[in-house]
């Protein structure tokens, strides 16, 4: 006899036959409350294939696009969504970040959507993706490849949901960025001068950033309870940040889960803290560490026009986000480790920490060609 297996998250259920094959079901939608049951056309060899008819067949509920099972059969009526509804939908379902969703819905608005959008998901075919790949021309091929890759990601969906039979994203190489900058560097001594030369109110912003390789956004969304002063020294507690949207600013987790880490300060940089907070940080756990001279949150513009100003000649070219470069990189030459360097910047990939490993390599060869331990071969004696 027939049995249920269980209820499939509120949408139909799914039986093993005697057979031990399982059949997928679920109540007519255009019925409500009128107990008839829509059965798939056909069983399933395994319990997974059956709740991923129910999935897809409540997808196209979603989408506004369902008709009965059995009237797709007997008419080969193709389901049709254009991909300006069906990328309104899969964003709507995405567990991302506020600003990830921003760039999402920029991506499709700016570069997708505008000559993509009214075509049917199932007439989106390699030709046409090469030929929307090609308009968007080559002046800001991040941004292209960027465009490359959601539509790919969207298109993966559509493929899972049943929609197409293969993705049509499938020109080589077009979602890779373009190769990354060169890693711009300060040296203790610069970063001491280019601090100094900081409005005095989030002057000790350089040295924290740098020290303890923090992304501006977890930066300026530190505040005094995140400071913790222990035997062994002080340490940051990384547990928010704060990005602009838009035109609002929005406080939320780091970028990433592994972003939610403790640092700790090397001694000179916690000192600094420590005398910039007795006289700009007020005494409330929630006061925040660093502001404008106006005492508003500190902005990306305004740290980086002074930070511009201060740098040193012959690295104008360096951005903010370079602190946290020199950070890295500083920490890899003390010693730290792949997995090290991993927890301390909150990366869930090796492959920046193993650049910053490399750069660092690349200043011990430096830092070796300009020491003299031979003074010209003259023996001074022995020591």
């Amino acid at each position: 006899m027939a049995r249920r297996v269980r209820l499939r998250r509120g949408f139909g259920h799914v039986r093993e036959l005697p057979s031990g094959r399982f059949q997928a079901s679920y109540l007519d939608p255009d019925r409500p409350g009128g107990g008839l049951r829509i059965y798939a056309p056909r069983t399933f060899d395994a319990e997974t294939d059956a709740e991923g008819w129910l999935a897809a067949e409540h997808r196209l509920m979603d989408l506004g696009t369902w008709i009965p099972p059995a009237e797709r059969a007997a008419d080969a009526v193709p389901v049709v969504v254009t991909l300006r509804s069906y990328a309104g939908q899969w964003l709507a379902e995405r567990d991302v970040s506020p600003k990830t969703r921003a760039l999402y819905q920029d991506l499709l608005d700016s570069r997708i959507l505008p000559i993509l959008g009214d075509e049917f998901i199932s007439d989106i075919s390699p030709a046409l993706v090469r030929t929307w790949f090609a308009g968007m021309g080559d002046k800001t091929p991040t941004r292209r490849a960027h465009a490359f890759q959601l539509l790919r990601t969207i298109m993966n969906t559509a493929t899972e949901d049943g929609l197409v039979s293969e993705n049509p994203c499938k020109i080589k190489g077009a979602g890779q960025v373009p190769k990354r900058r060169d890693i711009v560097l300060l040296t203790g001594a610069e970063l001491a001068a280019v601090s100094a030369a900081m409005p005095e109110s989030y002057r000790a912003a350089v040295p924290v950033a740098a020290g303890a390789a923090l992304r501006f956004g977890e930066l300026i969304e530190l505040r005094r309870k995140d400071v913790v002063v222990t035997d062994s020294g002080t340490l940051l507690r990384v547990r928010r940040a704060c990005v602009r949207v838009g035109d609002k600013m929005v406080v939320g987790a780091p970028k990433s889960a592994a972003g939610v880490r403790d640092v700790n300060l090397p001694g000179d940089v916690a000192a600094v803290l420590a005398a910039h907070m007795k006289r700009h940080v007020g005494r409330g756990p929630e006061s925040l560490l660093f502001r404008t001279t106006r005492g508003n949150r500190l902005s990306q513009s305004a740290f980086t026009k002074s930070f511009k100003n201060a740098l040193p000649a012959g690295k104008k070219n360096m951005r903010v986000h370079d602190l946290r470069h020199t950070g890295a990189v500083l920490f890899a030459h003390a010693g730290g480790t792949t997995k090290e360097i991993m927890a301390r910047l909150g990366h869930t990939t090796p492959e920046m920490a193993m650049r910053y490993q490399h750069v660092a390599a690349g200043r011990d060869a430096a830092l070796a060609a300009r020491m003299s331990v031979l003074d010209d071969g003259k023996d001074e004696g022995d020591a």
